[in-house]
């Protein structure tokens, strides 16, 4: 019997790159690991800035279906988008979330809209043109980030701000705009505490909620925020701050469980597919507001949505397994994994 053959595609990482690119490669590691004790057969693509050149080695190499790990091209991130419509064009199957998702995901203040007409709760926001053209949603205290970038790119404790006015705030944003990819939004901060729900799509076409991790923060922290370094600075002082926790599922469950259903409702309403993690923020008064959607999250072995597949009992081959199987089932052609 012919093994069959996933093309585990990633984007091009330069010598140079901050850990959070790198993060790219340790996944494309794990994941063809899982998936050739699996019994595939496993090849690994670099999808730089000839697009042309890698539609012509997948269509070379005809695989059963594709594993999709682009997180930018050319380094921006909202061009990942044009990955799975090489993908399609060429008939192969692929994993995770469609491109017009990707567009509207990585543009959060797209998807900050999107929320709002389906009655989700997300802080509310404003990008640089609103305030340019008077829409100052007023006075307050708000956190400046990447419009369409992800990886808390450029967060620190400066990025929370109290402003009192329309150029104040504007002022800030043009402050933080080169080094968050160009692009920024003003969302109102919710000083609360901070949750994430991994889901996987499993059977295929349904998600399934993996159980709610919280990220506590140290009680000494001036701004409580997941930043840039405590996401990927090993060993930094902002690491040590946030902890990755699933305690409260079993002291708070009702929390737990209205989290997860939200999250799933964000899955519904989004179009997500394969897998993803949904962010909130819970107020003074118990409220959760979306934070952040993460279609295609990481999956390296470390990162939050193996630790929460782990705590729900699945074994890390199980997610790989599932994660394919759920990308040829959509396609069709939905061969059970060995």
């Amino acid at each position: 019997m012919n093994r069959r053959t996933v093309a585990i595609v990633r984007n091009h990482v330069s010598a140079s790159a901050l850990a959070d690119a790198r993060d790219v490669l340790d996944q494309s590691a794990f994941v063809g690991r899982m998936l050739r004790e699996s019994g595939w057969s496993v090849v690994e693509i670099e999808l730089g800035t000839d697009l042309d050149e890698a539609a012509a080695t997948l269509k070379g190499i005809r695989p059963d279906v594709v594993f999709n790990l682009v997180e930018d091209i050319l380094d921006v991130g909202e061009l990942a988008c044009l990955a799975p419509a090489v993908y399609r064009r060429l008939g192969l199957p692929f994993t995770g979330s469609d491109g017009p998702v990707l567009l509207m995901t990585n543009d959060k203040f797209a998807a900050k809209h999107r929320l709002e007409a389906a009655g989700l709760s997300t802080p509310p926001g404003i990008d640089m043109g609103g305030v340019k053209r008077g829409r100052f949603p007023g006075p307050g205290r708000y956190i400046v980030k990447s419009r369409t970038e992800h990886a808390s790119l450029g967060l620190d404790d400066s990025a929370v701000v109290d402003v009192s006015t329309a150029g104040e705030l504007l002022e800030a944003m043009n402050g933080f705009r080169a080094r968050m990819g160009g692009s920024c939004l003003a969302e109102r901060f919710v000083d609360g505490r901070e949750f994430s729900v991994a889901i996987l799509e499993h059977p295929a076409g349904v998600g399934r909620a993996f159980g709610v991790a919280e990220i506590v923060f140290r009680a000494d922290m001036p701004v409580k925020i997941v930043g840039y370094d405590a996401k990927w600075v090993e060993g930094s002082d902002a690491d040590a701050a946030t902890v990755r926790s699933f305690s409260f599922c079993e002291t708070e469950p009702e929390l737990a469980e209205e989290l997860q259903r939200l999250a799933l409702d964000c899955w519904d309403e989004m179009g997500l597919a394969g897998y993803a993690r949904i962010d909130f923020r819970v107020d003074a008064e118990g409220r959760a507001h979306v934070i952040d959607i993460n279609a295609n999250p990481c999956i390296a072995e470390n990162a939050g949505f193996m630790a929460a597949a782990r705590r729900a009992g699945w074994s890390d081959r199980d997610v790989m397994d599932a994660i394919v199987q759920g990308a040829m089932e959509r396609d069709g052609s939905g061969i059970k994994a060995e």
